[in-house]
């Protein structure tokens, strides 16, 4: 080989033992380097599988701890297995013990049978309003949400089975007194509220689109007092709220909220069910998919109690399709009459019973606010424990309407008294007693 040597301008051959020196470390260089990077990638991908895989089982034992947690053995032993080609029914229950001022008793507030097609491509949802009337075995007529008092979820499942006729295949029982974490875990549920909700004893909760957080969902599912039909207006409220809550769930991508969610959940909610088979049934009533309704019925008054009576008939014929075909009347088209007057032309005489000075000219003002026509303010004869209502002969339907406004007495009690009526020259009167919290 010629090398031409610039600096003594002459031309010279290379020895060709200088050409191997020179070439063989460049091609050894590139292979080592090459087959070091080719080791260092593969074990790197040896260490991402086993990280993943140690997520994977983390992951799969964390997520069966937390299930664990939910599981109510009591409660799962009343359930009906489900069997080939049947649809699946599940019972919802909402547990409040803080709705009704001074209530200390844990009962249901809200009762949902929801029932899926063999298929999974239909489904539809049934609410029973917490003062049905109904036996709850051992304990004689009581209104529905009573059996969570006396039995827990088990007594709850068994008197809805009875109640109804229907096989309940699993149960989901959400606390209320913990519902606020799990939405505040979601951050807050998207929601569009049509007219704002203002109530005494649940709270506040604004018009248009919001997104509600634990308080404001706590408020919207438990407001009553402050809706014209009460319970049943809640009804609808629930359930709107339900299919905005799992919608947020299953849209949910973030991997450490998800892990706030169901540790919420787990603390939460009993339940027979897997947080997928949860997670699956809410992607089904989630986005309008799942027909909806109340069973058919009305308030009534029964031995002084408020109760909701349910068309049995009625109901009978809506739990055939329910079961049958995964179909329900709209609430519009089947929610009976529920008989509540018209306030501007009631008449009340509100009596101090309670001891509490000026309490029955405050519950006075109420009442005028809320729209009564005529209302007058005395004092009661003797001392009353428990707020009670007489109404003259005919008059049940406006004692019915005063009852559902006398926001601060639980379950007041309601008698028909044509004389006491007559003595105070009106159709209702309310004896306010020392039960009426302010």
């Amino acid at each position: 080989m010629t090398v031409f040597d610039s600096e003594n301008e002459h031309a010279y051959f290379a020895h060709p033992a200088d050409q191997a020196i020179d070439a063989e470390p460049t091609v050894y260089k590139s292979r080592r380097f090459h087959l070091r990077w080719t080791k260092a990638l593969a074990w790197v991908g040896i260490l991402l599988l086993v990280i993943i895989i140690a997520l994977g089982v983390w992951g799969f034992f964390w997520l069966r701890g937390k299930e664990a947690r939910m599981k109510l053995p009591a409660a799962a032993a009343v359930l009906d297995p489900k069997e080939s080609g049947q649809p699946e029914t599940t019972l919802v229950i909402g547990v409040d013990k803080g709705s009704v001022p001074g209530e200390v008793e844990s009962r249901s507030d809200i009762l949902m049978l929801v029932s899926v097609s063999p298929g999974g491509k239909k489904s539809a949802v049934i609410s029973l309003p917490r003062d049905t009337r109904t036996t709850i075995a051992g304990h004689g007529t009581q209104k529905i949400n009573a059996a969570h008092a006396f039995g827990g979820p088990a007594l709850t499942i068994q008197t809805v089975k009875e109640f109804t006729g229907l096989p309940i295949n699993h149960f989901v029982e959400i606390d209320f007194n913990g519902f606020k974490q799990i939405v505040n875990a979601m951050g807050g549920v998207k929601m569009n509220i049509p007219k704002a909700i203002h109530d005494k004893y649940a709270g506040d909760v604004p018009a248009g689109d919001v997104v509600l957080n634990g308080d404001q969902a706590l408020a919207l599912v438990r407001a009553r007092y402050s809706m014209a039909s009460g319970d049943l207006d809640r009804i609808k409220n629930q359930r709107n709220f339900l299919q905005a809550m799992l919608g947020t769930v299953s849209r949910q991508r973030n991997p450490f909220k998800v892990m706030n969610v169901v540790d919420a959940v787990s603390k939460n909610v009993k339940t027979d069910l897997t947080f997928l088979k949860m997670l699956s049934l809410g992607r089904r009533l989630h986005g309008g998919n799942a027909q909806m309704s109340t069973a058919p019925g009305e308030p009534k008054i029964m031995g002084g109690l408020w109760y909701y009576i349910v068309d049995m008939p009625a109901f009978r014929q809506m739990l055939s399709t329910f079961e049958s075909k995964q179909e329900v009347p709209q609430d519009s088209a089947n929610q009976a009459n529920t008989a509540q007057a018209s306030r501007s032309d009631i008449s009340v005489a509100v009596l101090n019973g309670s001891g509490t000075k000026g309490l029955a000219s405050i519950v006075a003002r109420k009442l005028k606010a809320a729209g009564y026509g005529k209302v007058t303010v005395g004092n009661a004869a003797s001392r009353y424990s428990k707020t009670t209502i007489y109404y003259a002969n005919g008059a049940e339907a406006m004692a019915q309407t005063v009852a559902g406004n006398l926001s601060g007495a639980n379950q007041p009690k309601v008698e028909a008294s044509q004389s006491i009526a007559s003595s105070y020259a009106t159709k209702v009167v309310v004896v306010v007693g020392a039960d009426y919290s302010q």
